[in-house]
């Protein structure tokens, strides 16, 4: 179970968007270790992450590739 990860140097939870739209769903990175730093946010395809389930049984490798697909949540997507 892997719904915490260290990067960064800062510790972030892993939170799936409740709603979800025809195209997918966001996986949202809370710090946790540092309030001053802005959510992270990635965007999932339709088929990634279906439930929370499956979002807890990600392994730390999987949940930190994810984490890397991420963006500022005070950034532009590019």
């Amino acid at each position: 179970m892997a719904e915490r990860i260290k990067a960064d140097n800062d510790t972030w939870q892993a939170t799936l968007e409740a709603s979800r739209t025809g195209s997918g769903r966001h996986l949202v990175f809370f710090c946790v270790s540092n309030a001053q730093r802005p959510w992270r946010v990635v965007r999932l395809d339709a088929d990634e992450l279906a439930s929370p389930e499956q979002l807890e049984a990600l392994s730390n490798d999987e949940l930190r590739s994810l984490f890397e697909r991420s963006e500022s949540m005070n950034v532009s997507p590019s």
